[in-house]
């Protein structure tokens, strides 16, 4: 693919735009910069088929269907798009993987088995059939599906939904409440300052700093980890068949009114629940 010539477009857009771009196999690679025009680089074979389109504030990257209705080597594009501040996402792919760097206004992607890399955006939503899903932050809400695919979501300031089959998950700090689903992955979350839902089959849970909230597990062989702030009162109903219930948390007694304060109601099989100082 590095033997073509890349192929550029440039576009007048002096505002945001609502990019919709799509590729089965390569790379889509967006970035957002302080400028009145979006950019278009194709790089591959087909790169001259590639069907670029502006209607207003619509912009459209759509690469061609694979000549024998599967996708190989000679289908494989990059498609790099740079366009102004604030602007819309929109990704479909196949294989390809998705990178966008910059502040979006909305991110929506859909994959099968392409990695998803975002770095900022106020709205998220992600649908990936087995690519890992990255996301370093989201001033809003975000939406997250997987089938196979780990997930990792930096800060979440509004809320989260997140569900997966077998993949792993990790969210470093949710401001909103969050509720996650896992066949065998594991959740660990760094700091939850509301209420967080987690449903596995066999995944641990674990929180590292929970500091105020209803926390909700139910799990089969879950082991539930979870650590509190000094001082925070907790109110626990836990239950599990075979493991073991323990707490290092020293006695704090009743919660002044509207003082932060953690609720714990988790239920497990087998999986030990432990709470600890954060």
């Amino acid at each position: 693919m590095n033997d073509h010539e890349p192929l550029r477009q440039v576009l007048e857009t002096p505002g945001p735009v609502r990019l919709h771009v799509e590729n089965g196999r390569g790379r889509i690679l967006v970035r957002v910069a302080d400028q009145a025009t979006t950019d278009v680089t194709l790089t591959g074979a087909r790169a001259a088929e590639v069907r670029v389109t502006q209607d207003g504030r619509r912009i459209g990257v759509h690469a061609p269907k694979p000549r024998n209705g599967i996708f190989g080597r000679a289908d494989e594009l990059d498609i790099e798009v740079v366009v102004p501040l604030d602007s819309d996402l929109i990704a479909r792919s196949g294989s390809a993987s998705i990178t966008a760097s910059g502040r979006l206004m909305t991110g929506r992607v859909k994959s099968g088995s392409g990695a998803v890399v975002l770095d900022q955006a106020r709205t998220v939503v992600v649908d990936t059939g087995s690519g890992d899903i990255s996301v370093a932050e989201v001033d809003g809400d975000v939406r997250v599906r997987t089938g196979s695919g780990a997930v990792d979501l930096g800060r979440v300031a509004g809320a989260a939904s997140v569900s997966t089959g077998s993949g792993d998950v990790c969210l470093g700090q949710v401001l909103g409440t969050a509720v996650v689903k896992t066949g065998s992955g594991d959740l660990e979350v760094g700091e939850s300052t509301a209420d967080l839902t987690s449903k596995t089959g066999s995944g641990d849970v674990v929180v590292r700093t929970a500091r105020r909230g209803r926390i909700q597990v139910k799990g089969a062989s879950t082991r539930v980890h979870v650590g509190i702030p000094a001082g925070t009162p907790v109110w626990t109903d836990v239950t599990t068949v075979s493991g073991r219930v323990s707490s290092t948390l020293p006695p704090v007694g009743q919660p002044e009114p509207g003082a932060d304060h953690v609720e714990l109601r988790a239920t497990t099989v087998s999986g030990d629940i432990t709470l600890v100082p954060a």
